[in-house]
């Protein structure tokens, strides 16, 4: 198989390893997660409409991106996979005030290493919001299963394996009936959501891309997500944190399961209170709350 490599300079501190596995996005196909060479891979279809292989790994101060191709790959080719790839790492967000913060908030924080905080995303926002969409209302083996169904039954195949395929795109999934869908598939409640949301992205128009505008508030964008039939608060502020915005605490079970581990004793547990323990992190609430979780559990 042909493969074409591309060098990209990470941002210093950086830790890959920890933005692979502090976040459950690389076990979802097309992720696939190579744990003993602290790497992943996925495949992706351009807008040149080849599909390739991307395999990533940040053995030093760059980044290996492999991309394995069956036809010769443009310039234009080699551009949308860097961008794709810069985006996946968040190689353009700025973490200095999050890691100031950790050392003047006390432990946990100020015992994480520098270089963490990004957390793994998908190239595109319709597979980011649909793939919290499948994390509602159900246990993570669950969300893997309905991912994967969804990628087996409507991905582009990679044409030198034709089992390795892309995330569907949204043209493909509003081409069908919801009727046609939902018989593919295995999302319950959840299906009509993603075939709406489908139909959304493949209709055009601002409306999506107006949601990565920077310009922008988090109140303002969070209205606009809370919008999308699908999304309720839960999935509004992990849409948020998957866009770069970290003002939002995710208000679900696991949440409410860590204060009341943590924070509160018996039945004491309140809602307000639990979300005031991370006010003072303001615009990184998200990630002072993430690792505090995974603190606790590991």
């Amino acid at each position: 198989m042909p493969t074409t490599c591309l060098e990209l300079d990470l941002p210093q501190p950086f830790d890959f390893k920890n933005l692979l596995q502090a976040h459950g996005w690389v076990d979802l196909l097309p992720n696939c997660y190579h744990a003993e060479e602290i790497s992943f891979s996925r495949i992706e279809e351009l807008s040149s409409a080849k599909v390739v292989e991307l395999v990533i790994a940040a053995p030093d101060e760059r980044v290996r991106v492999a991309i394995r191709h069956a036809s010769r790959l443009s310039a234009g080719d080699l551009r949308e996979v860097e961008n794709r790839t810069r985006h996946m790492l968040r190689l353009d967000e700025d973490f200095t005030e999050f890691y100031r913060l950790c050392r003047r908030m006390g432990k946990p924080w100020s015992a994480m290493a520098p270089g963490r905080g990004r957390l793994l995303r998908s190239p595109g926002l319709f597979e980011d919001i649909v793939k919290v969409i499948c994390t509602t209302n159900i246990q993570w083996g669950g969300t893997r299963r309905m991912v994967a169904e969804m990628v087996h039954a409507f991905g582009s195949p990679h044409p030198l394996d034709p089992e390795l395929k892309t995330f569907p795109k949204p043209e493909t999934i509003a081409s069908l009936s919801l009727e046609d869908f939902q018989n593919q598939t295995r999302l319950g409640y959840r299906a009509p959501f993603i075939h709406q949301l489908a139909v959304d992205f493949y209709a055009g128009g601002d409306t999506f891309e107006n949601l990565r505008d920077g310009g922008r508030s988090t109140p303002e964008i969070r209205k606009e997500l809370l919008a999308i039939k699908g999304i309720g608060s839960y999935a509004a502020a992990s849409v948020l944190m998957l866009l770069g915005r970290y003002d939002e605490i995710p208000v679900d079970s696991v949440f409410q399961q860590l204060m009341r581990a943590k924070y509160f004793k018996d039945n004491d547990f309140d809602l307000k209170k639990a979300l005031a323990i991370y006010e003072e992190w303001g615009q990184w609430k998200y990630l002072a709350y993430w690792f505090d979780l995974l603190d606790y559990y590991q």
